[in-house]
């Protein structure tokens, strides 16, 4: 039986346009911060390795540049899946908690070292 709003006919399978443009607008605001914690890891690792040291005493940098967002996807799946959100309101909850956790992580961590 497919789940209607009140007011409101859906088809079984149709999609909904305005969630996923939400979630695809939450995508583009993320992408610059991670574009930025991307190749701030990539220049501070290729530093690091032409400086000498080893690919295993990077790992604690990799792992707390991928903490915020790995987290924050975390969390929201997790949201998602045990409030049991119909599938398309799925996407723009995770694409929050990416937007969320990349954001915290930026403006809390990276931004201040940026000057």
């Amino acid at each position: 039986m497919a789940q209607t709003l009140p007011g409101r006919r859906t088809l079984p399978g149709k999609r909904n346009l305005l969630a996923a443009a939400l979630g695809v607008g939450q995508l583009l605001l993320a992408a610059p911060m991670l574009a930025t914690l991307v190749a701030g890891g990539l220049v501070v690792g290729v530093m690091g390795l032409a400086a000498g040291a080893s690919a295993l005493a990077l790992l604690p940098l990799v792992l707390v540049l991928a903490a915020g967002p790995l987290l924050g996807l975390g969390i929201a799946a997790l949201v998602v899946r045990g409030q049991r959100f119909p599938r398309g309101a799925g996407f723009p909850v995770v694409s929050f908690g990416l937007l969320l956790g990349t954001a915290v992580e930026y403006f809390g961590w990276i931004r201040p070292a940026l000057g």
